[in-house]
């Protein structure tokens, strides 16, 4: 659909935020359930587990699973996980799927990711560069902050994510005058540090050997110089983390899958507040396409469909406001508790006690 800029959902008659996982298996491309399965068995997170097509269509049909695959929420969250990988998707949005496909089961947990390297270990590599390599490792870890920060904005404005193997190369060096190609951000900073040379020499190879930054190599045509070699560079994680360390960054709290960032709760909890009053009437900016139930032809951003634009209950004309859909009641119950910790400052005081019994938190879990 993508090669055609048709939304899926606006061909299917399909609500965003409403996907089930059978809708998520289509959409990602597999029609056969064995074939799907085959992939999802393939992933690491599922070693030792089986499972099989039959198992799967099980899965989308809210019955029971056998075996160990969906025993406990756990084992559940590394299938959902291996799901997500397989249909290339959020975990989120697989997670949501399955509860509204599987309402009567608490929310799959995730794999929780693997220790991040002390904090020794790189300061220890960060002291062993010298003053040369810092300075270009530092350049380089500023730029893609900086490159990050704008697709964020850029998604923030289109609802279109890109594939950061689109964005995360930056451009180091132009095998031209610079009076013609000019100097790459990379460069300019660079300078700005005393640095004047192209930026290609054993700096950039130091840091390429000891796994902090890739180097690409490629051709580009420029106008008024032709067809020019380009030097391009990309941090890795391992230079990202080292550079926060020797830089004395901190990485930016954020949310685990398939939580939110805060000023999504936050807008969720106003709603469900407000959804005692009548409704909420005053949703707007990027929340509506974060969190609403949407139809027709629109972004292609996911919607995480907790929140529904319809008329208060029991009326049957009026002015429509804003309540949390049903997978919005059951993320508050599945979550709270954990809400609660990550962001103390947002009031939820007797939220759970607005959650309507059909979708408070099950305590069971699994089939036989």
């Amino acid at each position: 659909m993508s090669f055609f800029k048709v939304d899926v959902h606006y061909l299917t008659n399909r609500p965003r935020g409403s996907a089930t996982l059978r809708d998520l298996r289509r959409e990602g491309g597999f029609s056969s359930a064995d074939h799907a399965a085959q992939a999802v068995s393939g992933k690491k997170v599922m070693r030792g587990v089986s499972f099989d097509g039959t198992k799967l269509l099980r899965l989308e049909r809210g019955l029971p699973v056998r075996g160990v695959v969906c025993s406990t929420p756990e084992h559940a969250g590394r299938l959902a996980k291996a799901l997500a990988l397989v249909y290339k998707l959020p975990e989120h949005v697989v997670v949501d799927a399955w509860r509204r496909t599987r309402p009567d089961e608490p929310a799959p947990v995730l794999p929780r990711p693997g220790p991040r390297q002390e904090r020794s270990a790189l300061m220890e590599t960060w002291n062993s560069l010298n003053d040369r390599q810092r300075i270009y490792l530092e350049a380089c870890f500023l730029q893609d902050m900086e490159e990050e920060r704008v697709e964020r904005e850029r998604y923030a404005h289109t609802g279109q994510r890109r594939p950061a193997v689109e964005w995360r190369k930056m451009t180091l060096a132009l095998y031209a005058p610079p009076e013609i190609t000019g100097y790459s951000r990379l460069q300019e900073r660079l300078r700005d540090q005393g640095v004047h040379d192209p930026g290609t020499g054993p700096s950039i190879a130091a840091l390429n050997r000891r796994g902090l930054i890739a180097v690409h190599h490629d051709t580009v045509t420029i106008a008024g110089a032709g067809l020019i070699k380009r030097t391009q560079v990309e941090m890795t994680k391992r230079g990202r983390a080292v550079a926060r360390a020797g830089l004395g960054v901190s990485r930016s709290q954020s949310a685990p899958a398939p939580m939110m960032s805060v000023w999504l709760w936050r807008t969720l909890v106003r709603v469900a507040f407000a959804s005692q009053h009548g409704g909420d009437y005053d949703l707007v900016g990027r929340a509506r396409l974060h969190l609403t139930v949407k139809t027709g032809p629109g972004q292609e951003a996911p919607s995480r469909g907790y929140l529904e634009h319809r008329l208060p209950d029991g009326a049957t004309w009026g002015r429509h406001a804003w309540y949390p859909s049903a997978s919005g009641w059951r993320h508050i119950a599945d979550y709270l508790s954990q809400y609660r910790e990550l962001y103390p400052t947002v009031p939820t005081d007797g939220l759970e006690d607005l959650i309507p019994p059909p979708y408070r938190t099950p305590t069971v879990s699994g089939g036989p």
